[in-house]
Protein backbone atom coordinates (compact mmCIF):
# COMPACT_ATOMS: atom_id res chain seq x y z
CA UNK A 1 0.00 0.00 0.00
CA UNK A 2 1.50 3.18 -0.76
CA UNK A 3 0.93 6.45 1.55
CA UNK A 4 -1.72 8.04 -1.34
CA UNK A 5 -3.89 4.89 -0.61
CA UNK A 6 -3.47 4.92 2.71
CA UNK A 7 -4.18 8.44 3.00
CA UNK A 8 -7.47 7.69 0.50
CA UNK A 9 -8.18 4.69 3.05
CA UNK A 10 -8.31 6.93 6.47
CA UNK A 11 -10.21 9.64 4.67
CA UNK A 12 -12.78 6.96 4.03
CA UNK A 13 -13.40 5.80 7.49
CA UNK A 14 -16.85 6.86 8.42
CA UNK A 15 -15.85 7.31 12.28
CA UNK A 16 -12.91 10.31 12.35
CA UNK A 17 -12.06 9.70 15.50
CA UNK A 18 -11.31 6.32 15.21
CA UNK A 19 -7.74 4.63 16.22
CA UNK A 20 -5.89 2.84 13.03
CA UNK A 21 -3.13 0.17 13.82
CA UNK A 22 -0.78 -1.07 11.07
CA UNK A 23 1.94 -4.09 12.24
CA UNK A 24 4.54 -4.51 9.77
CA UNK A 25 4.68 -8.11 10.68
CA UNK A 26 8.08 -7.26 12.75
CA UNK A 27 8.03 -7.81 16.22
CA UNK A 28 7.62 -4.06 17.97
CA UNK A 29 7.11 -2.19 14.84
CA UNK A 30 3.90 -0.78 14.88
CA UNK A 31 2.06 2.74 13.32
CA UNK A 32 -0.69 4.29 15.27
CA UNK A 33 -2.52 6.92 13.97
CA UNK A 34 -5.98 8.80 15.36
CA UNK A 35 -6.59 11.09 11.78
CA UNK A 36 -4.83 12.98 9.52
CA UNK A 37 -3.85 16.60 8.72
CA UNK A 38 -3.59 18.39 5.87
CA UNK A 39 -0.13 20.14 6.06
CA UNK A 40 2.04 22.59 3.93
CA UNK A 41 5.66 20.87 3.60
CA UNK A 42 8.85 21.40 1.97
CA UNK A 43 11.86 19.00 1.33
CA UNK A 44 14.44 19.79 4.50
CA UNK A 45 17.45 21.34 3.15
CA UNK A 46 19.98 19.36 5.12
CA UNK A 47 18.23 16.11 4.88
CA UNK A 48 15.95 15.55 1.44
CA UNK A 49 14.32 12.21 3.44
CA UNK A 50 12.06 15.05 5.98
CA UNK A 51 10.32 18.04 5.29
CA UNK A 52 10.05 20.83 7.39
CA UNK A 53 7.17 23.34 7.34
CA UNK A 54 6.45 25.14 3.63
CA UNK A 55 3.93 25.67 0.66
CA UNK A 56 3.77 22.53 -1.30
CA UNK A 57 1.09 20.19 -0.13
CA UNK A 58 0.91 17.12 2.26
CA UNK A 59 -0.43 15.00 4.89
CA UNK A 60 0.64 14.78 8.76
CA UNK A 61 -0.48 11.07 9.79
CA UNK A 62 -1.38 11.77 13.54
Amino acid sequence: MTVKELIVQLQRLPNQDALVIIASGNTNEWLVTSGIIERGISPSPTNPDFVVPGNDPGVEII
